[in-house]
Formats: structure tokens, sequence, C-alpha cells
């Protein structure tokens, strides 16, 4: 399988885990070392990120990725595009939108996200 479309999956399984709050599925998909930088500026780690999107404590209501595209070397692979979502996050529901990058590496045989940076975008 060419590695561009194997990130491009993996990037869509981390979409499918996030809407739906599946630990297990964001377990396999997120590296233990993982920075996780929203576009607040605030930071999670997986432990924490998971813990917020198991507990319900943030839900992505939508969350939709585009203009994606992917670099890869043989054991990196960097995704930039756009991420659009609506989450329900302290009691209020929000819209979102960024460009982010996300970092994804290649430790023994397995693709994990290590880092991603999201960025809000202009007003249109």
């Amino acid at each position: 399988m060419d590695q561009a479309v194997r990130i491009l999956r993996l990037e869509e399984e981390r979409r499918a885990a996030m809407l739906a709050g599946d630990e297990h599925a964001l377990r396999r998909l997120l590296a233990p070392d993982l920075r996780y930088v929203h576009s607040t500026g605030s930071a999670d780690s997986r432990e924490s990120l998971i813990a917020r999107l198991a507990s319900g404590h943030v839900v992505y209501q939508r969350l939709c990725f585009d203009r994606l595209a992917v670099t890869h070397m043989p054991d990196c692979a960097l995704v930039s595009g756009e991420m659009r979502a609506q989450v329900h996050r302290d009691g209020e529901l929000r819209d979102i939108a960024t460009c982010y990058l996300a970092v994804w590496l290649r430790r023994e045989d397995a693709w994990q996200l290590a880092a991603f940076q999201g960025t809000t975008l202009p007003a249109h």
C-alpha cells in the first residue's frame, strides 16, 4: 500500500475514534509521548486527551478534515490540512476551524500520532 494512502487512512481512523470517544482505538493510534496542542494553545498528553474524550468532558459533535497533504519518509509522516469541528466542552458548544500539522512516527512497525499542532483559521 502506498505510504501516503496508509497515513490518510490512519488520520481517518483517528477522526472516527475522536468522534466516538473510542479509548481503545485512541490508545492504538496515539503515541505514549504524544503532545497534542490545541488551537487555544492548551496542550494534552495522550493520557489527558484520552481521558477528556472517553469521559465525555469533550465531545466532538462534528469533525471534518479537509485539504490534507502528506509528506513522508520511511519512519515519519507529516500531515497538513484543515479541521472543522463542532465541540461540546465545558458546557458550551463551540465551532472550531483550524489548520493543523500532525506528525506520525513508525516505531516497531506501528504508526502512531506523536505530535499535533492546531492554529485557528481567520474568519472569512
